[in-house]
């Protein structure tokens, strides 16, 4: 029996490496030659990084769902009017994290302005509500109409049963939009602050939204851990999988970020800024050098301290996003996404994820290939974590 355990975080293929490895041994006598004292943890930076890959491939990756003037797409040309191309094709981690959260807020303050000019018409415009200033029980009041009005819920099956004479088919999309971008939005500021049991009860359903876009890697690997860390596990092995699961790099507050980021982030120091170039890229010299990467950061650090730079040769302040989420809400006012419009189609109709992974969950995929014509996107690797993508945690 060994007494400790190694915790190996990783993405989808370190885990399969694992398993694979323990499943080889599995008949050797001792748990030491059963490598039983490795235990694997799911990234969740990789994890993140699928989240937004289920985005993308419900709401941008199929081209009907880009043609309503409500659709994404159309918000997406308002936010980076010139990186449509890019992001209707393959956008990369950064830019669609980007675009959820930005596309987010704008779609909520659309809500909010629909909500209250429905409630009363002397507030035609968000600046009018917010001079009345509102106290704090009247916004939890209409915050909790909102996400009963505007976020898809199970009144959602209700509205499509409907005929299509009284169905708002834009309407229903962009519930749902709203929801997926608000489970994002929650599991990002969970695993900033640290919350382990946020980041948990999150899990959850983005299981079943892989299960239903077609990422069963991602929701097998994070079933089985969910399972193994609360019924398999005692409670100190559990105290110390859920305890360093996200790591705290310079100890600020809501600085938290996923193990996995802090090995992706030596691989970038290793392999791309420190391999070499030309012919001296090779594996001996990345080998060789591999040993010296902190200490070429730390002598960076301390060239920029003493040169005053405060990192703002690498840091640089946001975009200043007001004109932009401006021009974005008229198009949204415009076009009214968030009130009901009977009779109004789409060209593609979004179905809800989480409905049909949870019919795929029990019997293995089987079940939930009724729920759509169209054969489910199988693949799984995990995307690229270039130096864009590791800079999306330090945003």
């Amino acid at each position: 029996m060994t007494l400790y355990v190694i915790l190996f975080h990783g993405d989808l293929g370190t885990g399969d490496r694992i398993f694979s490895l323990q499943l080889r041994r599995s008949i050797e006598d001792s748990p030491w030659d059963r490598f039983q004292y490795v235990i694997f943890i799911p990234g969740l930076f990789h994890v993140k990084m699928a989240c937004a890959d289920a985005i993308y491939r419900l709401f941008i990756k199929h081209p009907d769902a880009r043609v309503d003037e409500t659709s994404l797409m159309h918000d997406i040309s308002k936010l980076r009017p010139k990186e449509t191309g890019i992001i209707s094709s393959s956008p990369g981690f950064r830019r669609m994290h980007q675009v959820i959260m930005h596309a987010g807020i704008c779609r909520r303050l659309d809500c909010w302005r629909t909500l209250v000019s429905q409630l009363d018409n002397k507030h035609a415009t968000l600046e009018s509500f917010a001079k009345a200033e509102p106290d704090f029980h009247t916004l939890q009041t209409l915050a909790n109409k909102f996400t009963q009005q505007y976020v898809a819920n199970h009144n959602l099956d209700r509205l499509r049963q409907q005929p299509a004479a009284q169905r708002d088919q834009q309407f229903e999309n962009s519930t749902l939009l709203n929801k997926y971008c608000l489970l994002y939005e929650e599991l990002t500021y969970a695993m900033n602050a640290g919350d382990i049991g946020r980041v948990e009860l999150c899990l959850l359903p983005w299981i079943f939204i892989f299960r239903g876009t077609g990422k069963h890697k991602y929701a097998s690997h994070l079933l089985r851990f969910l399972l193994d860390v609360h019924f398999l596990y005692n409670e100190r092995l559990r105290h110390a999988v859920r305890s360093n699961w996200l790591v705290n790099p310079n100890g600020k507050m809501n600085s938290f970020r996923g193990a996995d980021w802090c090995n992706e982030l030596l691989n970038l120091w290793t392999k791309v800024e420190h391999g070499g170039t030309g012919s001296n890229r090779t594996v001996d010299y990345i080998i060789k050098e591999s040993p010296l990467v902190q200490t070429y950061q730390n002598i960076r650090k301390t060239i920029d301290k003493n040169f005053l730079l405060n990192r703002l040769a690498t840091s640089h302040t946001g975009p200043n996003m007001l004109k932009t989420f401006q021009e974005t809400m008229e198009h949204l006012s415009k076009h009214n996404p968030h009130k009901i419009q009977p009779g109004r189609k789409t060209a593609r109709t979004i179905l809800d994820a989480i409905d049909r992974g949870r019919a795929m969950l029990p019997s293995g995929g089987t079940a939930g290939a009724a729920l759509t014509s169209e054969a489910v996107d199988d693949e799984d690797e995990d995307p690229p974590a270039n130096d864009d993508n590791l800079l999306v945690e330090l945003i």
